[in-house]
């Protein structure tokens, strides 16, 4: 399991590199630590959505229904993830949802980094990119990535169990 885990994020960091290979049209800079960064945050991300759909594909019956049951539940996350919009500026109740989304965890430290590298003053860049708390506190972007590296390792460890019960 932890090679199609791999697999799959290995895949999936490929492509995200194709969008990166084009942030430059969009202003931002080839900085070599940037890039280093955004990679080994997409391979993470990657490696726990693929560790996550490995729960789904072990539960489900049909192969078939695998990729409706991934959007389903894959767009919601990202609508939620602050990756389309900063999410400074949403009612309570969709702040606890967002708490409880992984994707934050890791789109937040990708927009950090990202506007770390832009020109643009300390003001703005927090008030496009606000910090996660909880309950108050900031949380810090270490513990941001340890959160998805967890929640990753913890899907994947679900889905063995899973497989190793199902034959």
């Amino acid at each position: 399991m932890t090679g199609k885990a791999l697999g799959g994020a290995t895949t999936a960091t490929i492509q995200g590199c194709i969008v990166l290979a084009m942030a430059g049209a969009v202003g931002i800079p080839y900085n070599p630590v940037l890039i280093v960064v955004l990679l080994g945050e997409m391979l993470l991300l990657s490696f726990t959505m693929t560790a996550v759909g490995m729960v789904m594909a072990v539960r489900v019956k049909q192969i078939q229904s695998v990729m409706g049951l991934m959007q389903m539940i894959t767009l919601p996350l990202l609508f939620l993830s602050g990756a389309l919009f900063p999410l400074g500026g949403l009612p309570t109740w969709l702040q606890v949802a967002t708490r409880l989304n992984p994707l934050t965890y890791v789109v937040n430290p990708m927009r950090h980094i990202v506007f770390e590298h832009l020109n643009m003053s300390a003001e703005l860049r927090n008030k496009i990119t606000p910090p996660i708390t909880w309950w108050g506190w900031h949380v810090p972007v270490g513990l941001q990535v340890l959160v998805v590296a967890v929640m990753g390792l913890v899907a994947l460890a679900i889905a063995t169990q899973q497989f190793n019960k199902a034959e």
